[in-house]
């Protein structure tokens, strides 16, 4: 089946084994900050996270509760424990978590949600990259952020939204004559003539749908706040196999038999969400890029062999294969960017690539993906 998950990319349940809430919670906030003082800066009333079963919602829902919000979080189906488990069994949820059933697709689904609360954050969206057509992804990633909006414009309550969009709408181009040496950042949007000729409806669906968030900004009674991640690693909360830890499973169950000669962008899960909520807390406004290290999947590799030294599944040859030009620097080049609206603004720190890969690893692990 295809692999798609209520926000981009992810998957997953509890943290990997062991790993301790009051670590988690010495991380999620500043440093020297404890959590009462970040609750008397919170706006009052409670906050809203769409997409909230998914890889990134679900993490941002736990940073939330860790911070001592009252969250409203939106799922496909309150009643489904399997896909609900790992939010209601989050320190804090008992008291604090209020699950809703809405649909992207249905007017007014977000309605009941929104009420009364400060900030919406929008995660939800469909991810996948196999299988994708203009009707699956498109259609619903426009027609889920109007819904959303709309919910928030109808609602008195509500100051601040903070959108997940993505690296698909800051660098997608499709084109072998990029410069490699353009340094990327917020300036940037993704060429949408280009990606229609090569038909990529996911990153159209993303760089459509923020365009439509910061046009109804416009309007608005409140603010927009947008997150471009790149893909997404670290550890899965929720236990369904999101689209980007399976792409690290595939060098690790013996699906790869050769190491892709590309370069990927990626950040850690818990960077991402921590910057959704500190773009509310701090009222920071505008696009933030979201990327941790760019790395060749044969670094990937190393590091993987590092973590699980007994895996002889694990590919040593890199093909000769180079792929075509679509996202940030041409292969086989490495992309350069910017992040410093981010740890600048936010004051954001992001993991290095050996935390990313061994959180997903261990994940992959707890939710039985690799023995």
């Amino acid at each position: 089946g295809r692999l798609v998950d209520e926000m981009g990319q992810g998957v997953a349940t509890e943290f990997a084994a062991g790993f301790a809430t009051v670590a988690l919670s010495a991380y999620l906030l500043p440093k020297g900050e404890k959590a009462e003082d970040s609750k008397s800066k919170a706006h009052k009333g409670p906050v809203c996270v769409t997409g909230a079963s998914g890889f990134l919602g679900s993490y941002v829902v736990h940073v939330l509760l860790e911070r001592g919000y009252k969250v409203h979080a939106t799922v496909r189906d309150p009643s489904n424990a399997k896909k609900t488990n790992h939010l209601t069994s989050l320190p804090g949820a008992r008291d604090k978590l209020v699950l809703f059933q809405a649909d992207l697709l249905k007017d007014g689904s977000f309605d009941e949600a929104i009420k009364d609360c400060t900030c919406v954050f929008h995660t939800a969206s469909p991810f996948f990259f196999k299988g994708g057509t203009e009707e699956n992804l498109v259609v619903p990633a426009l027609k889920g952020t109007q819904n959303v909006l709309d919910a928030c414009s109808r609602t008195p309550s509500v100051k601040k939204v903070v959108l997940t969009a993505s690296t698909a709408s800051v660098y997608a181009h499709y084109n072998p004559d990029m410069d490699p040496t353009h340094v990327w950042t917020e300036k940037d949007w993704s060429d949408l003539d280009k990606m229609r000729e090569s038909k990529a409806w996911y990153p159209i669906s993303k760089t459509e749908a923020e365009m439509k968030a910061w046009d109804m900004e416009k309007e608005a009674k409140w603010d927009l706040a947008v997150m471009n991640p790149t893909l997404i690693w670290g550890p899965m909360l929720q236990p369904s196999l999101n689209t980007s830890s399976a792409a690290v499973l595939s060098y690790l169950n013996g699906e790869k038999k050769e190491i892709d000669n590309a370069q990927k962008t990626v950040v850690d899960v818990r960077d991402v969400a921590l910057a959704h909520v500190l773009a509310f807390e701090k009222e920071a406004a505008g696009r933030f890029l979201l990327i941790g290290k760019c790395v060749s999947w044969e670094e990937v590799c190393g590091v993987l062999r590092k973590i699980e030294p007994d895996n002889k599944s694990i590919p040593t040859k890199v093909s000769t294969k180079v792929g075509a030009a679509s996202y940030g620097a041409p292969p086989p080049h490495k992309t350069l960017f910017s992040c410093r609206k981010a740890e600048n603004e936010l004051g954001l720190k992001f993991h290095s690539v050996e935390d990313m890969v061994e959180g997903t690893v261990s994940s992959l692990k707890k939710h039985g993906y690799l023995s």
